[in-house]
């Protein structure tokens, strides 16, 4: 007899974390979420996105046919201007991986999640350690991003689970539809710091893509999470003051 996996949650990084206290929600809703992987999304080491590979594979053996997949990917597949890099390709990779070798699977692409992170290597957290520092950094003059809290994304994923109990196996993007310029973060992070950035202005970035909320629409109604014109500053407020 094979003896059913267990684990709901896979991972120890801010994500995982940030589900761990709906381990018991995932179990009986018989999901098993994959939150591990290359926090790095400027990784270019080869072997660590082959031991992530090698992870999931072994996952799929464990977890059987009664089990979904909830994969945590990443929006920046529809940025042009960042879908080419290794992260990313790899992001896209097990995509394609899951849709192939899982019965049961639900895909949730995040953008940048802000919360209590000691991932230097965020959008966020990097403009925030430059400026504090008084360090020069480089700052793409047409960036664009979505930025959500990441308490927010966990109300949003769970109402969606809960009032989506027959999950068809699909791809969903979890964020903020109203995205912010990189210009715009660093001057909300100059006022919360007093610290005037020191940086280069660089010809990069996409300006004209968006994020399809459309799936999760209904979610960010019933958990009444507000995307408007003071959302950005206030959890940069909430997290870096």
């Amino acid at each position: 007899m094979v003896k059913k996996y267990q684990n709901s949650i896979v991972g120890s990084g801010f994500i995982a974390k940030s589900f761990v206290k709906y381990e018991e929600f995932f179990n009986e809703l018989g999901v098993c979420a994959y939150a591990a992987g290359v926090s790095n999304s400027l990784c270019e080491e080869k072997e660590l996105f082959i031991k992530d590979k090698n992870r999931l594979t072994e996952l799929s053996e464990k977890i059987g046919e009664d089990k979904m997949l909830l994969y945590f990917s990443t929006c920046s597949i529809d940025d042009s201007s960042r879908n080419k890099n290794f992260y990313v390709k790899h992001k896209l990779d097990i995509e394609n991986y899951i849709k192939k070798n899982f019965k049961k699977f639900l895909i949730a692409r995040l953008p940048e999640v802000v919360g209590k992170s000691k991932n230097t290597n965020t959008l966020v957290n990097f403009f925030f350690n430059k400026i504090k520092r008084k360090e020069k950094f480089d700052l793409w003059a047409d960036a664009n991003r979505s930025i959500i809290d990441i308490e927010d994304v966990v109300k949003i994923l769970i109402d969606f689970l809960s009032n989506n109990k027959k999950i068809t196996n699909q791809i969903i993007n979890i964020g903020n539809p109203k995205m912010s310029t990189a210009f715009h973060v660093v001057k909300i992070l100059e006022n919360i710091t007093q610290t005037k950035a020191k940086y280069n202005t660089v010809s990069k970035g996409e300006k004209n893509w968006n994020i399809d909320t459309s799936a999760i629409h209904d979610s960010i109604k019933r958990c009444n999470v507000m995307f408007e014109k003071n959302y950005l500053e206030n959890i940069l407020k909430k997290y870096f003051n």
